[in-house]
């Protein structure tokens, strides 16, 4: 018997068990975690300086994990420019910036498999080159490009604003923001995440997210296309668009025309939802709106 009255509990084989594989568990984790902290407390810096001459009339940039920046060089040299920040724990973080042939390629990886990896990079291309930018892990922002431009993003944000000309953009998992596009054809397609738009212009422009929501206000095209998977699709329109064909899976699609004599051929389909048409109609209309869903409500006002 104890000083308590109470006998000891027996060792048995299971508790032998748990001792044996919880307690280098349990100090490994705490190992972990001291390591992390201290890999947070004291990061290790690589600063990137880099001018890369284009061998081809395009502007290439790839890069794999940190966030990009985008910008126009209005120079007379033919080059890309790389500037930017890595951080690492414990040493630096190992970077190979190599040039392709058409432009510049970035990779970046952490030597250590814990603490912090990270990076920024701002990125100035030749003004009026086609550019072909890409993200795979970062956040992608890009501004004031002209001509043709095409962004990717795998898993960030894509930001775009003050682009002209012929535009695409997409993002594998991230949402997309877009401000003051303009230009002949625009493309802009998300496969898991919102896409935002505002103020944008075009002669086509088409529009696409595989699971979320599209939101574009704004908009004055003459043909508009826009496909979502599961998610709502709202559009507000600043000039009346000859052309508008809307599919949705399962979602709500709103439609906001121009006030204005304008009659549109308006045709709706729907399987499980309400329809609401406020809009002037005529069947000989040259302004067509077309306009179904799988599973939602449809509205189309002013």
């Amino acid at each position: 018997m104890t000083a308590t009255g109470t006998r000891p509990l027996p060792m048995t084989w299971g508790r032998v068990t748990a001792l044996v594989i919880g307690v280098p568990v349990a100090l490994a984790l705490i190992g972990l975690l001291s390591l992390s902290i201290v890999a947070d407390l004291a990061p290790v810096r690589v600063s990137i300086d880099r001018t890369v001459a284009l061998k081809e009339a395009t502007a290439g940039v790839a890069v794999d994990d940190p966030d990009l920046t985008l910008n126009a060089s209005h120079t007379a040299h033919r080059q890309i420019v790389v500037r930017g920040t890595l951080t690492g724990s414990f040493t630096q973080p190992v970077v190979d910036l190599r040039t392709t042939a058409t432009g510049v390629a970035v990779n970046s990886r952490c030597v250590v498999p814990t603490g912090d990896c990270s990076g920024a990079l701002d990125v100035t291309v030749p003004a009026g080159l086609p550019v072909l930018a890409s993200d795979g892990n970062g956040n992608l922002n890009a501004s004031d490009l002209h001509g043709q431009v095409t962004l990717s993003d795998g898993s960030g944000n894509l930001t775009a604003t003050g682009l002209s000309g012929t535009i695409s953009m997409s993002d594998g998992a991230g949402d997309i923001f877009a401000a003051g596009l303009s230009g002949r054809s625009i493309k802009i397609g998300d496969s898991s995440g919102n896409l935002n738009a505002a103020g944008v212009s075009g002669s086509t422009v088409a529009l696409s997210d595989s699971a979320g929501d599209i939101s574009v206000s704004d908009l004055a095209a003459t043909d508009v296309t826009g496909r979502a998977g599961s998610g709502n699709i709202t559009v507000a329109f600043t000039a009346v668009p000859r052309r508008v064909d809307v599919v949705d899976s399962a979602g709500n699609i709103t439609l906001i025309l121009p006030r204005g004599p304008a009659y549109y051929e308006v045709s709706t389909q729907i399987v499980d939802g309400n329809t609401s048409v406020s809009v002037r109609r005529s069947a000989s209309s040259p302004y067509v709106i077309d306009a179904s869903t799988d599973s939602g409500n449809i509205t189309i006002q002013y």
